[in-house]
């Protein structure tokens, strides 16, 4: 399908040489249209050439900071190979190859999608392996993977959770060059997909490892389901919930029903409690094959300010080497109407406010930044402003004109709002930039 992986010309540190040198090249040579940037439409090689500052970015901005980036990338890789456990990152988060790169050249044993439409875009940019944490029921969709499966550089494996599904699979991949690799899914009553019930989960399992069309490889479950906060009961009970995983996998195993898999996945672990299912899969039973363990986090790659900061095992309140924010947006301020009240040129188009509204960090001005840590808060956001509430000291330190550094919660629903973003140095430096691909 694609060349094999060469080493690209040396870009930023970050990107790593995971993926194929071809595709990335083409897309950084592609023209976008980056509403932050002087120029546009522009590319990503060409802002590498710009030397561009800060200060040079058309406001709002979102971007990236070169040393978290990298040191998040470093930090969880070491953390996972410290826990025993594989990672296939969910790459919806960023769906940036240039950071899928990242993670496959740090190990990522493959890459999880949320669709098909996202395994897609990774297979076109040479992603060997893909979990796409869903059944699929498409017809168009499945038509897709059986194409793929013919691929044999390319791995795509999914979910089940009901009988008609398997049904519905079956039947749309009657002419598959090879069987679909499926994981059955345990799922939480009231929440999302996934079968309820253990007995119901074993039934399930026994029906795809009768099907010649499906190949059961392994049990699957996600604990983001429950309320993400560690200052609850949430965590004692994502544990005892990860405790079906490994039973239901004994149990299918017992019936020799993992009889046509290389070996067991047993897979879960978001971006809030990976610590909870490496400790749950920490011992793995003895089953008649191989046992491979894999977590999912996709978050940690920028981490934020307060989602992550309050769930993550590598929160800087929980370890000594934390993930750092990586992600920042500046923004400027339109107007002081009022005592008390600033309203900032960024709003609900821009950065993320499904968990939590940004927190403002600093002030920039003629080169200093002038820290906010109290008395500034941001209480509201329309499509292009934000409101900021302002108290002493921060009611005298905002200005007409000045910049706020923003902090953000939860990158997911940052990045899909950006097709590039400028990568910055510690110097404020323009050094890259990522593309999004959503």
């Amino acid at each position: 399908m694609t060349e094999s992986p060469s080493r690209p010309l040396p870009t930023d540190p970050a990107a790593g040489h995971g993926l194929p040198t071809a595709p990335l090249a083409a897309l950084d040579s592609a023209p976008v249209e980056a509403r932050s940037v002087p120029d546009g439409p522009t590319s990503v090689d060409r802002i590498r050439a710009a030397d561009l500052h800060l200060s040079d970015l058309w406001l709002p901005a979102v971007t990236l900071d070169q040393a978290a980036l990298t040191h998040n990338l470093d930090r969880f890789a070491r953390w996972c190979a410290e826990h025993g456990v594989d990672l296939a990152p969910h790459a919806k988060t960023t769906m940036a190859p240039r950071l899928w790169s990242a993670q496959l050249e740090r190990g990522a044993w493959g890459l999880t999608a949320a669709t098909v439409a996202q395994a897609r875009v990774m297979r076109r940019f040479g992603v060997p392996r893909v979990l796409i944490a869903n059944e699929v029921v498409e017809p168009a969709q499945l038509a897709w993977l059986a194409d793929a499966l013919a691929d044999p550089g390319f791995e795509p494996l999914c979910l089940v959770d009901s009988v008609e599904g398997v049904r519905i699979m079956e039947n749309a991949l009657a002419g598959a060059a090879r069987p679909l690799p499926v994981l059955v899914e345990l799922g939480v009553a009231g929440r999302r997909t996934g079968v309820r019930d253990p007995e119901q989960a074993l039934e399930l399992a026994r029906t795809v490892a009768a099907s010649p069309r499906l190949t059961l490889v392994g049990v699957e479950a996600f604990e983001g389901v429950f309320p993400q906060r560690r200052d609850d009961d949430s965590p004692d009970r994502v544990r005892a919930w990860l405790d079906r995983l490994y039973d239901l996998a004994r149990r299918a195993d017992a019936e020799h029903l993992f009889d046509e898999a290389a070996e067991v996945i047993v897979t879960a672990g978001g971006s809030s409690y990976p610590d909870l299912v490496s400790d749950a899969l920490a011992e793995p039973p003895e089953l008649s094959r191989p046992v491979r363990r894999i977590v999912r986090s996709g978050c940690y790659v920028t981490h934020d300010d307060l989602f992550m900061e309050r769930a993550s095992p590598l929160r800087s309140a929980a370890d000594d080497d934390p993930l750092r924010p990586a992600l920042s947006c500046h923004a400027r301020v339109l107007s002081r109407p009022e005592p008390g009240r600033a309203l900032l040129g960024v709003g609900k188009r821009d950065v993320s406010f499904d968990v939590d509204l940004p927190v403002p960090r600093a002030v920039l001005r003629d080169g200093e930044r002038i820290p906010l840590a109290d008395g500034a808060r941001v209480v509201e956001l329309n499509d292009h402003h934000a409101f900021l509430d302002l108290s002493a000291p921060a009611e005298e330190a905002v200005r007409v004109g000045d910049v706020v550094e923003l902090g953000l919660s939860h990158a997911c629903t940052v990045f899909d709002k950006w097709p590039l973003i400028p990568v910055l140095d510690a110097d404020g430096r323009v050094v890259d930039a990522v593309r999004t691909l959503f």
